[in-house]
């Protein structure tokens, strides 16, 4: 798993780089990805998957954080104890005594980024690689919002929101779903529709 995650935030590092890691403004990205890392856009209940997240910034921040809410919240189940943030070149990860990435009754999903220095800085990328199992059927949501909140702000602030989609459907094949039962056995009907058919033609041949 952490060579795989290494690979992963390597692979994200190069390419916010080679885009142009220098945002407008605040922005969030959010994306669930496979074990591959390519994005997903059909699954089944059972598999396993990757929430990815990054948040960049052209401005200071004070004690900035990402929420993270599922539509429905049975889509996913989230392993928050393997999560992992990338952030100004070191790797942390989750501690659920002294976690970066929870669950909050409020909120949601946290991503507590000023977790690692209480803000953050103009051209600092932070990255998020959290494993999940698909767990419900049906298009399934990810939404992402960027928050700030400054000590003397009641409210945390709003900078930049983000969402992606998926569709989860059962996995069907001629072993797990049954045949409807009639009443009627398949040979008994057979016999009947040949008897009727051969009837028919008798009867004219006569």
């Amino acid at each position: 798993m952490r060579k795989t995650v290494t690979m992963f935030i390597l692979l994200v590092s190069f390419c916010i780089v080679f885009a142009g890691a220098v945002a407008a403004v605040p922005e969030v990205e959010v994306e669930v990805v496979e074990e591959n890392s390519d994005p997903v856009t059909v699954t089944s209940p059972g598999d396993e998957v990757d929430i990815t997240a990054n948040a960049t910034t052209d401005e200071y921040l004070d004690d900035p954080a990402v929420i993270l809410t599922l539509d429905p919240e049975s889509g996913l189940t989230v392993n928050d104890e393997e999560a992992v943030m990338i952030y100004d070149g070191g790797e942390y990860q989750n501690d659920p005594a002294d976690p970066f990435f929870y669950w909050d009754d409020q909120y949601g999903w946290v991503w507590w980024i000023g977790w690692v220095y209480g803000d953050q800085l103009p051209g600092e990328v932070a990255q998020l690689f959290v494993p999940a199992t698909v767990s419900d059927i049906g298009e399934i949501t990810v939404n992402a919002e960027y928050y700030q909140w400054p000590a003397e702000a009641t409210d945390p602030i709003l900078l930049d929101t983000d969402s992606y989609t998926f569709l989860s459907v059962a996995q069907v094949s001629g072993e797990t779903v049954p045949m409807q039962d009639t009443g009627t056995p398949l040979a008994v009907a057979a016999l009947g529709l040949i008897s009727i058919v051969g009837g028919t033609v008798y009867g004219k041949l006569r």
